[in-house]
């Protein structure tokens, strides 16, 4: 019986010569020795495919094989391309906006770097000429400080000491060597030289005084006696009559004249305003601003219309002047409006057309003539004026009528309603003011006729006008 061994076939031809079983060892020895060593063409683990059924394959599988990697790799990688696309599309789109919107960012930052460099060349140029401007401006107001405050004038108003006054009290004792007499400080304030010899101030500033000092810019000063001081309290204003006799030195300090604006036509709100005077006793202090309003009533000058002014006017400021641009006065500081009694940027001078008249009836005839009835007015408002069927027109009542004076005179009564002046209707707005305002326009014994209502009838009476006292606000 043969053993199970791999067909004969299966084996590769061995170069090893058989020999019978039993030769000696030792020739077996030496046979393998000498042999070549076998090189098996299969793996005795793997059985493989008899080689006459897979050598006749092989070729054709090969070629099937290269067939089909030729057309497989062109798709595998025209999937992978499209993939590779498909995901990178999106980002490359982003990105190509970002890159677009950073160029857009970019051209509109240099545009507008741009604009703003030429922006800021023309601009240093317009510096440049407001600079100039500027200049002009402050040289402006310079030559107006040069011009006019030699004009400008320091009162001081004094008077007869009490006693103890001066001896450890408040008030210092002050020594005029025009006179050689001691006085008590009441009052400081400004006025301002308008013609040689004549100072135009506030009538409150001389007030009561016994004795004026003047002081100049220069620094010199003179005594002025009250004699020499014509006033209206109803405007208040004053003018100082310097003395003629003046030593040489003093002579060219008062020969100056300062011109007057035209308050009506000349100044408008939003002008600028230099104020000069001597607040709180600091003579010569120039402070500038704007004509704040115009038209400005105060219950202490209800007959004045006023401007205002946020140039800083403190006390002192009084009866200074409120200079133009051009150096011509505009109006004299009167008051200020203040919760503390200093500036708060509300300040009023009485208007230049009003302080010319004033100063020119003072310094000719050393009075202002008014016309004066001798009665007390109050305004007919609300169901009166329904009642009496005014409308929007304006009536005044009579409250009182001074015996013997004009009112009294030509017949008409305490209770009277007036309500046309010369055949004019009063208006509905302050009706009192205006009624005095007409009243003490006109001139002293001229004749204006008044229609009033009394007891429900219309009545018309034909009035002499009298001369207002001096002492009468």
């Amino acid at each position: 019986m043969q053993a199970d061994s791999p067909d004969s076939s299966d084996l590769p031809v061995s170069p090893i010569p058989l020999v019978a079983a039993g030769q000696d060892k030792a020739f077996w020895r030496e046979a393998i020795q000498s042999a070549p060593p076998l090189t098996p063409s299969v793996s005795l683990a793997e059985p493989t495919t008899p080689p006459h059924s897979a050598s006749p394959a092989s070729p054709a599988l090969e070629n099937v094989s290269n067939g089909l990697w030729n057309w497989a790799l062109p798709i595998i990688f025209f999937l992978s391309f499209l993939v590779l696309v498909l995901y990178a599309v999106p980002f490359l789109l982003a990105h190509w906006r970002l890159t677009e919107a950073q160029a857009e960012a970019e051209a509109t930052f240099l545009k507008r770097r741009a604009e703003l460099k030429a922006e800021a060349e023309h601009a240093d140029l317009r510096l440049d000429l407001l600079d100039k401007r500027v200049q002009l401006t402050s040289l402006g107001f310079r030559e107006v400080v040069r011009k006019v405050t030699l004009n400008v004038v320091n009162v001081i108003n004094l008077r007869e000491p009490k006693g103890g006054e001066g001896f450890g009290g408040k008030r210092m004792l002050i020594f005029d060597p025009d006179n050689e007499r001691k006085y008590v400080e009441h009052g400081v304030g400004s006025g301002i030289l308008v013609k040689p010899g004549y100072v135009l101030t506030n009538f409150h500033v001389i007030n009561q005084a016994r004795r004026l000092r003047v002081t100049f810019a220069s620094g010199r000063s003179i005594g002025v006696d009250p004699d020499a001081i014509a006033a209206d309290p109803v405007t208040d204003l004053a003018v100082v009559r310097l003395p003629s006799d003046l030593p040489a030195n003093l002579r060219e300090d008062i020969n100056v004249t300062t011109p007057f604006a035209d308050s009506d036509i000349d100044v408008q709100v939003g002008d600028w305003a230099l104020a000069v005077g001597s607040p709180l006793g600091l003579r010569q202090t120039v402070t500038q601003g704007v004509v704040s309003a115009k038209g400005r009533l105060l219950h202490m000058l209800d007959l004045v219309e006023l401007l205002q002014t946020d140039a800083a006017i403190n006390p002192g400021n009084s009866g200074g002047p409120l200079f133009d641009q051009h150096g011509r006065i505009m109006g004299i500081n009167v008051a200020i409006a203040s919760d503390n009694g200093g500036n708060q940027g509300i300040g009023f001078a009485i208007p230049s057309n009003t302080a010319k008249k004033i100063f020119e009836q003072l310094s000719s005839a050393g009075e202002v003539t008014r016309g004066y009835l001798g009665i007390l007015l109050e305004d007919v408002t609300g169901a009166s004026a329904k009642a009496l069927g005014l409308g929007d027109q304006g009536a005044v009542r009579l409250k009182l009528v001074e015996p013997n004076q004009a009112a009294d005179k030509a017949g008409l009564q305490a209770g009277d309603i007036v309500t046309r002046f010369n055949n004019e209707a009063l208006s509905g707005d302050q009706p009192v003011r205006q009624f005095r305002q007409l009243v003490g326009d006109t001139n002293p014994h001229g004749e204006i006729t008044l229609e009033i209502m009394r007891d429900g009838e219309k009545r018309s009476f034909p009035v002499k006008v009298g001369k207002r006292p001096v002492n009468v606000r």
